[in-house]
């Protein structure tokens, strides 16, 4: 395992790297505790998959696939 702050990285820069370092970083500075930090963690990730669905919603070339039938006579038919 890389020990990042002996790496030379700022705690700014550690916290750039994404969510889950940018709680370790804080939590690694006594910033926040042990709990906040998986809470902080749990709901950032939520916070970017409701994004990330959001983004994906608007792109006109995905179809959204309701039920496993829909999703097989799409196959056989790609397939073909």
């Amino acid at each position: 395992m890389v020990n990042l702050k002996k790496s030379g990285l700022s705690w700014k820069r550690i916290e750039d790297f994404g969510i889950h370092y940018r709680a370790i970083a804080r939590y690694l500075q006594n910033k926040i505790g042990d709990k906040e930090m998986v809470e902080n963690s749990i709901r950032e990730i939520q916070n970017y998959a409701r994004r990330q669905l959001t983004w994906f919603k608007r792109d006109e070339r995905i179809y959204w696939i309701k039920k496993y039938s829909e999703a097989e006579k799409l196959v056989k038919n790609f397939l073909k």
